[in-house]
């Protein structure tokens, strides 16, 4: 999931990986569309042809039995008109006993060959109502009741069509005469009953075994019904009934079946062919899985090209993109595995090279930086010492000729420990606590040397940052700052303010005075020179020094700025680090 998750962000971005999948998405798409669309097709025109080769199937069997009852039809027509069928009713009255036994005989004969004519004739039967006689080809000459003639002349017509039902059977009937009151009896009564057993074995043949179901339906609806299938209800036929004209094949479909339907408007009979959705569908079921396979095998090789590229490009960019960033935030000692043995792995073996050589480089211009940081240090405070030295040694003669020994006293006492601090070299680092501690010696000695002119307002250094380890001599070119600019035309209320604030980068040391020794202008020229990236440009002044040294030191984003004091004068800040952590490049 994680994975997948890079592979959409990838293909969001615009990076090389992005452009690369969707070119091969461009060029393999249109195929697989293309190879989709044709299977689609193909997955149609198969269900159209097995739809036409049913309808064709269906209307076979149909001809065949239209055929069939037409002839057979034909042959109850042409014997109803028979000479000794029509006139042997007639005649009984003048016939002697041998003469009737002899054309029922005859008759008998008769029916037996048109029995013979069609197998789907079950029996033919041929009433004489008068003298109570049935001659039928399977059972030969009987008497009958009259309930059994009256039975079928009232079932003439019942299924309207030629054919009738009585008994739960068929029958194709024709009397003489043919419009005759019901009521009345006929001369006599021809019949062909059509054998179920027949229908149904030819059903069962023409009906893909197991697959299919042919269903005759005679009259409306469902008043006679031969089927293929031993529950032809739950096929669904119901009441349907054809408003097509015959010959022409209805297509309905349901949730299980497909029906395929033809209406015949003489003998008045449906032929219905039923075949399961799923026998249908299954050529095509077969194409959908082919479409299915297409689509999924497309899709797999998207994700596995996907992925491949993934693996084999962006995932060395993002190692190779991650190293610069590392170098960029300033770790120089930055290692790729140059493992690989392809053209990633001679990247990164040259990017090693150059981290290399890029890290010699900056350790030999941070180590040229530092020498040069301390040469300038040691001169600033050799510059410091004399033109100190010669002010309070003037000061102490002041104060001789006005014989203040106790003042004498204390200011040789701020003296010695200003001077020991300076001229110690053994230590390029000390702690703040020291620092500070040496600022306000060199605060006091000024504060004896202006007397009356000066007044300072002094924080106390919180205790937590008294360990924060910081080059020395920071805060007393601060502070001579005041003196030299900023209170040299005060002559009285002269106000320094020493203080500290916690920000969230570390610690802010304010050295702020009341002076109007600076202008606006001079303040902005100095907060642009202490802006600058690189090696101030002309005469070095304290803070400068300072500020450089903070920045090889603890980094550029640490150092001095300055500003207008709320006091009126300068406001200079110096900015540390709450714990005193060094430049990264610091540690090359």
């Amino acid at each position: 999931m994680i994975q997948l998750k890079r592979l959409l962000h990838i293909l969001g971005s615009r990076s090389i990986v992005a452009k690369l999948m969707a070119a091969f998405l461009l060029v393999v798409l249109p195929l697989c569309i293309c190879s989709i669309w044709i299977t689609y097709n193909s997955s149609k025109q198969m269900q159209q042809e097995i739809e036409r080769a049913n309808e064709s199937k269906l209307h076979f069997y149909y001809s065949h039995l239209e055929f069939e009852l037409n002839r057979i039809t034909a042959l109850v027509t042409e014997y109803a008109f028979d000479e000794t069928l029509s006139t042997f009713s007639t005649r009984i009255p003048i016939m002697s006993p041998y003469e009737k036994a002899a054309n029922l005989n005859w008759i008998h004969t008769k029916l037996k060959q048109i029995r013979e004519t069609s197998p789907y004739i079950g029996d033919v039967v041929y009433y004489v109502p008068r003298i109570g006689k049935r001659v039928s080809a399977q059972e030969g000459i009987t008497d009958v009741p009259a309930e059994q003639w009256q039975g079928l002349i009232y079932s003439m017509g019942n299924l309207k069509g030629a054919l009738s039902q009585y008994g739960g059977e068929l029958y194709m009937l024709r009397s003489n005469p043919f419009n005759i009151d019901r009521e009345t009896p006929p001369d006599f009564l021809l019949g062909v009953r059509l054998s179920s057993a027949e229908l149904e074995r030819r059903l069962k043949e023409f009906a893909v075994s197991g697959e299919s179901d042919i269903t005759l339906l005679f009259g409306r609806g469902s008043d006679y019904v031969v089927s293929s299938s031993s529950d032809y209800q739950s096929l669904g036929l119901g009441e349907e009934r054809a408003q097509e004209p015959a010959v022409k094949v209805q297509q309905r479909r349901t949730e299980e079946y497909l029906h395929y339907t033809i209406f015949d408007r003489d003998n008045h009979f449906r032929l219905t062919a039923s075949i399961p959705n799923d026998v249908v569908m299954r050529p095509i079921q077969v194409y959908s899985q082919w479409l299915l396979l297409l689509s999924a095998g497309s899709v797999v090789i998207v994700i596995f090209f996907s992925f491949w590229i993934y693996r084999t490009l962006h995932r060395p960019l993002t190692v190779l993109v991650k190293g610069f960033k590392k170098a960029e935030q300033g770790d120089m000692k930055v290692k790729l595995n140059p493992s690989r043995q392809d053209e990633f792995g001679y990247l990164y073996a040259r990017f090693n090279e150059m981290m290399e050589h890029l890290h010699a480089l900056i350790e030999e211009n941070y180590i040229q930086r530092i020498r040069t940081g301390e040469a300038e240090l040691k001169h600033l405070q050799s510059q410091i010492t004399p033109h100190f030295l010669y002010n309070s040694l003037f000061s102490i003669k002041q104060m001789a000729e006005l014989e203040n020994v106790e003042l004498i006293k204390e200011f040789s006492d701020y003296l010695g420990q200003y001077f020991r601090y300076m001229t110690r070299d053994a230590a390029a680092e000390v702690s703040l606590g020291q620092e500070v501690d040496h600022a306000l010696v060199y605060l006091a000695i000024q504060r004896i040397r202006f007397g009356s002119r000066l007044r300072a307002e002094v924080e106390e250094l919180p205790a937590e940052y008294r360990s924060i380890r910081v080059p020395r001599v920071l805060l007393q070119p601060l502070i001579e700052n005041v003196f030299e600019h900023g209170l040299r035309e005060k002559h009285s209320g002269g106000l320094l303010r020493l203080s500290y604030a916690r920000e969230e980068s570390g610690l802010e040391i304010r050295v702020e005075d009341n002076g109007e020794g600076l202008g606006g202008d001079m303040i902005e020229e100095l907060s642009r020179r202490l802006g600058g990236t690189g090696p101030a440009e002309g005469e070095r002044t304290g803070l400068l020094n300072v500020n450089e040294r903070l920045r090889i030191r603890f980094g550029p984003g640490y150092g001095i700025r300055v500003e207008r004091s709320r006091l009126g004068g300068l406001c200079v800040c110096l900015q540390l680090p709450a714990e005193g952590e060094m430049n990264p490049c610091a540690a090359c």
